[in-house]
């Protein structure tokens, strides 16, 4: 009779627990998706104004996929971040390439070198503007620095980009995105000694120049002796 009741028991908590993971399934986006199709989930989440497809199947030992999104623009998928049952993360080309067929990064140059004197770098995925002060060769103001950053930023026609409120990954905490490639305009001042950095997003082209002026003043004075 005992071993009747313990069976019975184990039963009992076993249609519980497969119950609540039907449950669990059905509430988890990501659950019964291939690598591609969380992929296309995290874009259209990014770029909300935009239909994606796959091109070329994502790739995890050359760690990259080719997608294209409704105008035909193809553009690559790397750098998985996580691809488990609650997360998902990468990195999209997407962004970039669109810029690339802007010619941003030769236009972004000549406007932060050649008519603000300042330095312009980028690498693979990050943009950097470079302020050096010094007491003789640089003395731009705060006022020209953020109409700098507003005429570099507005110059993208970019669609609109949504950013991840939360990158961190916690456990049986479903999140996934995906975070373009050159999304990210950093503005690094180097005065008295100390530098700084602010950052800046494409989509922050809306912004008023008068609320990169606040950003860029905090930054300037956390550089005083």
């Amino acid at each position: 009779m005992l071993i009747k009741k313990i069976v019975s028991v184990i039963l009992s908590l076993s249609l519980v627990f497969m119950v609540s993971g039907c449950q669990s399934d059905k509430d988890n986006p990501l659950h019964g998706k291939d690598t591609d199709e969380r992929i296309v989930m995290c874009l259209e989440n990014a770029y909300p104004e935009h239909n994606f497809k796959v091109v070329k199947s994502f790739d995890k030992q050359k760690n990259e996929g080719l997608f294209e999104d409704e105008n035909g623009i193809s553009f690559k998928v790397r750098n998985l971040l996580y691809d488990n049952i609650y997360h998902f993360g990468c990195c999209d080309e997407y962004l970039a390439t669109i810029l690339e067929k802007q010619d941003f990064f030769n236009k972004a140059k000549i406007i932060v070198e050649d008519k603000y004197q300042q330095k312009f770098t980028y690498d693979e995925d990050t943009m950097v503007i470079e302020i050096i002060y010094d007491d003789t060769n640089n003395q731009i103001t705060t006022n020209e620095i953020s109409q700098m950053i507003s005429e570099v930023l507005n110059m993208a026609d970019a669609p609109e980009v949504i950013y991840p409120d939360n990158q961190e990954f916690s456990t049986g905490v479903v999140n996934y995105y995906t975070l373009p490639t050159f999304g990210m305009l950093q503005c690094y001042i180097k005065r008295n000694g100390w530098g700084v950095t602010e950052r800046f997003y494409v989509s922050d082209k809306v912004f008023e120049q008068s609320k990169i002026k606040e950003k860029i003043d905090k930054l300037y004075e956390s550089t005083e002796k």
